[in-house]
């Protein structure tokens, strides 16, 4: 029987599922800090992880023709390293500190981005800063999206080799990470249920969300999604200060 709370974490679930769809990233940052307060973090974490993966696993099946494979690799070596780090922390560290943590950056993430868009292109160093990051956040809170983004958009300058390459690399880190969840108990019944039903509603979600992207003006959309993400991260930071 479904709780009030999972009901309200699976919609919040296809939100995530539909800006990620949209604008390429920013779902789970949204997504995750309500999902946490809504679900706990044992349950929100890996039904995040199984959707994303699953819808990244398509896509990049659909598009695998625009696939980047040489920067493919690269990212997923990088990547990787930064997830087994952060799936490492989240075990070693204690959970509210992480917590506290997590919602400071998801607010940094937004602000940084709303109000201090970047005017030039990174350095190199920057760009694999950023890719490791991208791991040890998705390790840590499956919400790698935004920093992959610094990486992905100066090396992947092609709409739809974006979009492959992308959602490709999800598949691969996010099958990583769902075998670690088999393998540390993570993966319940609970959330092995929670997903299955959310399955189908979120490749619908996705596939709306396909054919909306072009009619709707991205960049406007992007500011409401920055403002969702530090307001996300804004209500979890509170919750576990108060």
């Amino acid at each position: 029987m479904f709780t009030v709370n999972d009901i309200l974490f699976m919609l919040v679930a296809m939100l995530a599922i539909f800006i990620q769809s949209l604008v390429g990233f920013g779902g789970n940052p949204i997504a995750m800090p309500p999902g946490i307060l809504l679900v706990g973090v044992g349950i929100a974490k890996p039904v995040l992880t199984i959707l994303a993966c699953i819808i990244g696993i398509l896509v990049a099946a659909k598009e695998y023709k625009h696939i980047n494979w040489k920067e493919l690799g690269k990212m997923s070596a990088v990547m990787l390293a930064g997830v087994i780090l952060g799936i490492f922390v989240f075990k070693s560290v204690k959970l509210d500190f992480l917590l506290i943590a997590y919602a400071l950056v998801v607010i940094a993430i937004g602000v940084r981005k709303l109000f201090f868009p970047p005017k030039k292109e990174a350095s190199e160093a920057v760009k694999y800063t950023a890719l490791g990051l991208a791991g040890l956040m998705q390790g840590l809170f499956v919400s790698g999206g935004s920093f992959l983004a610094v990486y992905s958009t100066a090396k992947l300058k092609d709409k739809q080799e974006f979009r492959a390459t992308s959602n490709a690399i999800w598949g691969i880190i996010n099958v990583f990470m769902i075998v670690t969840y088999f393998i540390d108990g993570t993966m319940t019944k609970d959330v092995g249920v929670i997903s299955a039903i959310c399955i189908v509603p979120a490749l619908v979600i996705a596939w709306l969300a396909g054919l909306l992207s072009r009619k709707i003006n991205k960049q406007t959309f992007l500011k409401i999604a920055y403002v969702m993400i530090i307001a996300s991260g804004a209500s979890l930071l509170v919750s576990y200060l108060l």
